[in-house]
């Protein structure tokens, strides 16, 4: 059992697992494929960090127009590229009709359509 979960977790060779039969090698390599999988092309929300987000507007722009919430972190970046790309996601979405909402300092999310973010507030009880 143990030499089963360190073969699953890929701290042993799957060659040793071999010898215990063709019939759990199959299952190990299909799990592989599974768990090994590359990220589907239908991620929902996208996350640019730093200059990655600055190097890559225009891909974040297409990702906005295909429907696709982008969550930008500008920590980091020096002051006149973070504006750049904030201004830029911020003329992207307002095309679309969608929205830029702060989500704490330096954190921004930019969603295609406002509908897709509903924000709630605390009521200050007075």
């Amino acid at each position: 059992m143990l030499e089963r979960m360190m073969a699953f977790l890929g701290l042993v060779d799957p060659a040793a697992e071999e010898e215990e039969g063709a019939g759990e090698t199959a299952e190990l390599e299909t799990r592989e494929a599974r768990v090994l999988k590359p990220v589907p092309e239908s991620a929902v929300i996208l996350i640019a960090r730093g200059l990655e987000g600055v190097q890559r507007k225009e891909e974040l722009a297409l990702a906005l127009r295909k429907g696709k919430l982008l969550l930008v972190d500008l920590r980091g970046l020096e002051r006149e590229e973070g504006q750049s790309l904030l201004d830029f996601l911020c003329g992207v979405a307002f095309a679309n009709r969608g929205t830029v909402l702060r989500a704490a300092s330096g954190i921004f999310l930019a969603a295609p359509r406002k509908s897709m973010i509903e924000e709630w507030e605390e009521e200050d009880g007075a």
